[in-house]
């Protein structure tokens, strides 16, 4: 079990953080990379070149035989962008509309598909369309073209840039001025973590991360090998973190009990409803996955960090 041999100040914390606000340089350049980002395409009648975005019909061949994976109908393509394997859009450079060429390809030895890694393929490639990117005009019939309802005008984009980044500069205020407490607090304390409260810490802290990179559509084991580490060096890169996060806890629930703090039964019946709702799940779904205690724990939590939070004191 944790002990705790000093709990540092953590009500009235004293920090300084500066806020930012957004200036109009900032809007400015952003509405210049709206206008970069979204150029007019114009059809073009004459051969593919760098910069071009085509539309295009494959086919790739191994050994006179079609692979899995490697065809498309009506596929976009800007020439350039090093979207396909090295040589594929350097070689449809000089095609025109309706043309049809074999491209001799080979793929990197590095290849994610071992059938393909480093084997020599054909590319039967059809080009329907060539367009040339134009630099937009920024007026209110661009601001129309990017079809989001609420926006008409020029005006109306240069508020919504305006209010979308200071907005994103109060959440980074919040973050740094919520971490620059938690600090304070945890440097100002002296906290002992038993071995086996860091192990729990380091599985969770490890769970967060494999989440994490599912979201992205990863799995931690190609995240591992994309880094050139092992599991065992990651847990060690990653144990410091957790056990800050285990030192926080335990302060945390340490100022649970000095301040008798209580999550009521209505609150804990709001929160799971909030759970439910979030999650797209009913209450009975969400009670399948988390206990009750577990819940009303960590809102005691959340309201011991909220103390501190509301209760420090910030100046710029």
């Amino acid at each position: 079990m944790s002990k705790i041999n000093k709990l540092g100040q953590y009500k009235g914390v004293e920090i300084k953080v500066t806020k930012q606000t957004v200036t109009q340089e900032e809007i400015e350049a952003q509405l210049n990379a709206i206008v970069a980002q979204n150029p007019i395409l114009e059809e073009k009648n004459g051969e593919v070149a760098k910069g071009d975005l085509t539309t295009i019909d494959f086919e790739g061949f191994k050994d006179g035989a079609a692979f899995e994976g490697g065809s498309a109908k009506g596929h976009k393509l800007e020439i350039g962008s090093n979207q396909f394997i090295p040589g594929f859009e350097d070689q449809m450079i000089g095609m025109k509309q309706g043309e049809t060429r074999d491209l001799n390809l080979t793929f990197p030895q590095n290849y994610g598909v071992s059938d393909l890694a480093g084997a020599d393929v054909v590319f039967k490639v059809t080009v329907h369309k060539i367009e040339t990117k134009k630099e937009a005009e920024l007026n209110d019939e661009f601001v129309v073209s990017l079809n989001v309802p609420e926006l008409k005008t020029v005006a109306d984009l240069y508020e919504s840039m305006k209010v979308n980044l200071q907005a994103q500069y109060d959440q980074a205020y919040q973050s740094q001025k919520e971490n620059a407490i938690f600090d304070k607090v945890l440097a100002d304390s002296d906290v002992e973590i038993a071995d086996d409260e860091l192990k729990i810490a380091l599985e969770k802290q490890l769970q967060h991360i494999t989440m994490q990179l599912a979201q992205q559509g990863m799995q931690l084991e190609q995240y591992l090998q994309m880094m050139n580490m092992d599991e065992t060096a990651f847990r060690q890169q990653v144990e410091p973190s957790a056990k800050q996060q285990a030192i926080f806890e335990a302060i945390i629930d340490e100022i649970i009990k000095i301040e008798n703090i209580d999550t009521t039964a209505e609150e804990l019946e709001e929160q799971i409803e909030k759970l439910a709702s979030y999650n797209q799940m009913s209450k009975e779904e969400v009670l399948k996955h988390v206990e009750r205690e577990n819940l009303k724990h960590d809102f005691n939590r959340v309201k011991a960090s909220r103390l501190i939070i509301e209760s420090a004191i910030v100046s710029e």
